[in-house]
């Protein structure tokens, strides 16, 4: 009985010192430490986060980036496009060194960037933007270093990993009346964490979500004479959980599943 107690014993300071290491590794961001301490954490507050895609290539990435403490050196922004749940590669976009900044990169530069045209760029896609804080004492902080407590929570307002959606363009056409079907699903089991689809028609807006449970699906209504349909989708919590498809006999929109770079819990 005693060389068992032994040997557990053993293994718990083996799972201890992985675990140690792990944390160690992980560097996580704190933004309670001692003045001394904190992390170099960047906030950035985006003008636009749904763009439609008839705008696109007219409009412009806009935000004000600011750090919390004047420990901060320096903000590199990267950018990459997610289509159909396919990311492509990340690239460069640009760096800040003083706060606050205020920034605006039209998107024409911003596909440049990625090596294609806005008319590349089309309803349901993701334009994603990584941020990566250097601190006055040479401490480097990204997505990496997070945890679900403050990429989950939007007025943390996180600068490292955040997405710009691109939206369908608003449909004039006579032929869209009849029932559209909205099928909603979330990955964790828990509802839509305050996100939701708007369907807006002649003006009028419905907002449509679900607050418990893996899936949803809702059926609205486009009356006949209807002339114009706008539909968006607003984030919540948690997006990285949200998928839905949005079908009608002549017309379809989908936001696809898109993975995180790394786990957050």
């Amino acid at each position: 009985m005693k060389r068992k107690i032994n040997s557990i014993i053993r293994l718990l300071c083996i799972s201890l010192l992985f675990v140690g290491c792990e944390e160690e590794d992980k560097n996580p961001l704190n933004l309670l430490e001692p003045e001394n301490s904190k992390a170099p954490y960047v906030r950035i507050v985006v003008e636009q986060t749904i763009v439609a895609a008839g705008d696109i290539g007219s409009s412009s990435f806009n935000g004000t980036v600011d750090a919390l403490d004047n420990n901060v050196s320096s903000w590199e922004l990267s950018v990459s496009r997610e289509s159909g749940g396919v990311a492509s590669d990340t690239v460069p976009l640009t760096t800040v060194t003083s706060f606050p900044t205020e920034i605006s990169i039209p998107y024409t530069d911003i596909a440049d960037a990625l090596g294609i045209t806005t008319d590349d760029i089309s309803g349901g896609d993701f334009i994603r933007f990584l941020g990566k804080s250097t601190g006055l004492d040479g401490s480097v902080f990204a997505f990496e270093n997070f945890t679900g407590s403050i990429t989950g929570q939007q007025e943390q307002r996180q600068a490292y990993n955040f997405i710009v959606l691109i939206k369908c363009s608003p449909i004039n056409d006579a032929t869209v009346p009849g029932v559209w079907t909205i099928d909603m699903q979330d990955l964790y089991g828990d509802g839509w964490d305050g996100a939701f689809v708007t369907f807006e028609i002649d003006g009028e807006s419905t907002n449509y979500t679900f607050g418990a449970g893996s899936e949803a699906s809702f059926d609205v209504e486009v009356p006949v004479g209807t002339s114009s349909l706008v539909i968006s989708y607003t984030s919540g919590a948690f997006e990285e959980e949200h998928v839905y498809t949005i079908t009608t006999p002549r017309w379809r929109c989908e936001r696809s599943i898109w993975t995180k770079p790394v786990p957050l819990y």
